[in-house]
């Protein structure tokens, strides 16, 4: 990561490698015509099958070793879906809390959340880029070549665009960043503001933030927490319950604001992010072929963009230089997917 070398201009905030002949780089991109699925949401990219082909460059790994450009085709695949979650639910978060409660949720962890600008995804940019995916050894990064750059996807660009905690996770939780051990039964939390319910949708929980304010300062800071977490951080559809364990865990303020959630969304995200090409699901009733993205994609959105010296105006607002870079972006606007071909993946200003 490098600082911005001025404030008119954003620097990258992708790792970067230039590429040479020598290097050992196969493309993994999906099959000519066919884009993958996975089993997430948060974002839907929803490709109308008679859409027009155009040719792009892509890499390909030859019997001596070297790499080359080779020129397939394939189809740009319609416009994106937002399902749910993503930085448009913190305007729910800024309706729901009080002027007071926002001063004290700005003490947590979370509290830069409250200068997000509610971005619009952009599954057009994405998909472009995960078009551009290379092989690459490590199971914890994601690379990409744009032109002769080899761009680099890892955990710490996850930690700096989005500022959350991406530490190893403690011991009292599993591989997989969850509790070992649990109380029985529902939480006070959930026993209270949703009484008679063993288990609460995320549906649930978004209704309620929308339908309801809570006087109680701690308990609002607390539901928008789990809020954050589960309905944008690791984002799923709607009919998903809300995690057991989050709402035991944020019974302790203390626990739950130093745990290191920005892992456990990067590892997600990252995981869907390496799916979504690979297969395809159908909706027979819109005749498309689509894939989701659980997690947070939104923060690899930010990364494409920091990857790029020279950003239209048509596509994003650049806001100055801020910590998380999260914050320097305002609105991203509709873009053809030729027209960010051209100003992305066609030209050579990458960072």
């Amino acid at each position: 990561m490098k600082s911005h070398p001025s404030p008119g201009a954003p620097a990258p905030s992708a790792s970067r490698i230039q590429t040479r002949s020598s290097q050992n780089i196969a493309d993994v991109g999906p099959s000519v015509g066919a884009p993958g699925p996975s089993s997430s949401a948060g974002h839907t990219i929803s490709p109308k099958s008679n859409r027009k082909k155009h040719k792009m460059p892509i890499s390909m790994k030859m019997n001596d070793g070297s790499v080359v450009d080779k020129v397939l085709e394939f189809e740009f695949y319609g416009k994106p879906t937002l399902i749910s979650g993503g930085l448009v639910a913190i305007n729910l978060v800024k309706k729901f809390l009080t002027s007071t409660q926002k001063s004290k949720f700005k003490s947590t962890s979370f509290g830069h959340f409250l200068d997000f600008e509610p971005l619009v995804f952009s599954g057009q940019l994405v998909h472009c880029m995960l078009l551009k995916e290379v092989f690459h050894l490590n199971p914890n990064e994601m690379m990409f070549k744009v032109h002769e750059t080899l761009l680099k996807f890892s955990i710490s660009d996850f930690a700096l665009i989005t500022g959350l905690n991406c530490a190893e996770y403690p011991s009292f939780c599993n591989e997989d960043g969850i509790p070992k051990q649990l109380p029985f039964g529902s939480s006070w939390l959930c026993s209270k503001y949703f009484p008679g319910k063993s288990s609460i949708y995320r549906g649930d929980l978004y209704d309620f933030l929308d339908q309801n304010q809570v006087k109680d300062d701690t308990d609002a800071i607390k539901l928008v927490l789990i809020f954050i977490v589960d309905y944008i951080l690791l984002s799923k559809k709607d009919n998903k319950l809300v995690d057991k364990y989050l709402w035991h865990m944020v019974d302790s303020l203390d626990m739950f604001g130093s745990f290191p959630w920005g892992r456990k969304s990067f590892f997600l995200t990252l995981e869907y992010l390496k799916k979504a090409l690979k297969g395809k699901q159908t909706d027979s009733q819109q005749d498309v072929i689509y894939y989701e993205l659980f997690g947070f994609p939104t923060a690899f959105e930010i990364w494409i963009y920091e990857c790029f010296i020279s950003l239209p105006k048509t596509v994003i607002s650049y806001h100055g230089p801020k910590i998380p870079r999260i914050c320097s972006w305002l609105k991203a606007f509709k873009s053809k997917k030729i027209s960010l071909n051209e100003k992305f993946f066609y030209c050579e200003e990458v960072c």
